[in-house]
């Protein structure tokens, strides 16, 4: 099968050209248009994950990013910012859950204690009036 392709030309400096070369010949290819194809759809792979995405800058304690170094250098993820958007994503699942589960949950008790203290008020007006007679 033909795959339809386009013809792109760039301007490099020759120590890009110099480095693309060396590549090309580290990895056995036949052009550096193959190393420049390569390098092409391994960035492309690579950003994909990025392409709608917003960048976030934050101060954390010193303590809490040796225990995400701990974490990365242990496997649970590959780079600061997987460990990062892996915890975020925990937390905002966390706020969901409590938004969507615990508001509920909490409009329940709400209602209970509601229920409880006017039950008490009924019991004591009941009491007020046994006394009166």
């Amino acid at each position: 099968m033909t795959t339809k392709t386009a013809r792109i030309n760039v301007r490099l400096p020759e120590e890009d050209l110099r480095e693309l070369e060396a590549i090309r010949e580290r990895n056995g290819l036949t052009s550096v248009s193959d190393v420049f194809r390569e390098a092409v759809q391994t960035y492309l792979h690579d950003e994909a994950g990025t392409w709608n995405s917003d960048k976030v800058s934050a101060l954390v304690p010193t303590a809490l990013m040796e225990d995400v170094e701990m974490f990365i250098a242990s496997g649970d993820a590959t780079d600061i910012s997987q460990a990062v958007t892996l915890a975020l994503a925990g937390w905002v699942e966390e706020r969901k859950r409590y938004y969507l589960e615990g508001k509920d949950l909490l409009r329940q008790k709400v209602s209970e204690a509601v229920e409880e203290r006017s039950a008490k008020k009924g019991m004591g007006r009941a009491a007020d009036r046994m006394r009166v007679q």
